[in-house]
């Protein structure tokens, strides 16, 4: 019984070992601090799925994540650019990056 217990639980290790590869964490790291970058937009944008609705006819990331066609390296490029009225704020590639990231998170599944 106690080697059976013992292999379940190295099973389980393994599995949750796999399920926070590095890759997986540095994605899901990229997420957050996409999310944290964007605080800003909610001022015309809903940045979070079900959120409150917008002063403004600005899509909500949720709608621009599930456009057919929407790709990470066309979004990360369209938030290093102005566009209507969004703030000018000037964003790294990284930083645009994890935005795209947080904004492609929201995709209806």
């Amino acid at each position: 019984m106690r080697i059976a217990t013992i292999s379940m639980a190295t099973s389980l290790g393994m599995v949750g070992l796999l399920a926070f590869s590095p890759s997986g964490f540095a994605q899901n790291k990229s997420v957050t601090e996409g999310h944290r970058l964007v605080e800003p937009c909610a001022r015309c944008h809903v940045i979070v799925s079900n959120g409150p609705s917008s002063w403004t006819d600005a899509p909500s990331f949720e709608a621009i994540a599930s456009r057919p066609g929407i790709q990470r390296a066309w979004l990360a490029k369209f938030v290093q650019q102005d566009h209507m009225h969004m703030l000018s704020d000037t964003y790294t590639d990284a930083q645009a990056n994890s935005i795209a990231s947080y904004i492609l998170s929201l995709r209806k599944k």
